[in-house]
């Protein structure tokens, strides 16, 4: 069970940095193919949905915003977690 911790925090730093380096790749290069490239992402999830029961309010809610970058960032943090594992 730890190992399996371990693993899904491993792979969310890794979308976490990956994310992040597209982020500095499309500020750094001017608008082209480079930057609509690194730009691109695709979202999936809730949108936020508000439970009000009166004296206590809950919103719930999700969003994954992926893209190139951060899938990149995904495989190198799961290849570097099998030699953690092993």
């Amino acid at each position: 069970m730890k190992s399996v911790f371990y693993f899904v925090l491993i792979l969310l730093v890794g979308a976490l940095i990956g994310t992040f380096l597209g982020k500095l790749i499309v500020l750094w290069f001017p608008s082209g193919p480079v930057q609509s490239l690194f730009a691109t992402h695709q979202g999936a999830g809730l949108n936020p949905a508000t439970l009000d029961l009166g004296i206590l309010t809950i919103t719930f809610g999700a969003m994954f915003n992926i893209n190139i970058t951060g899938l990149i960032g995904i495989a190198i943090a799961a290849i570097m977690s099998r030699s953690l594992f092993k």
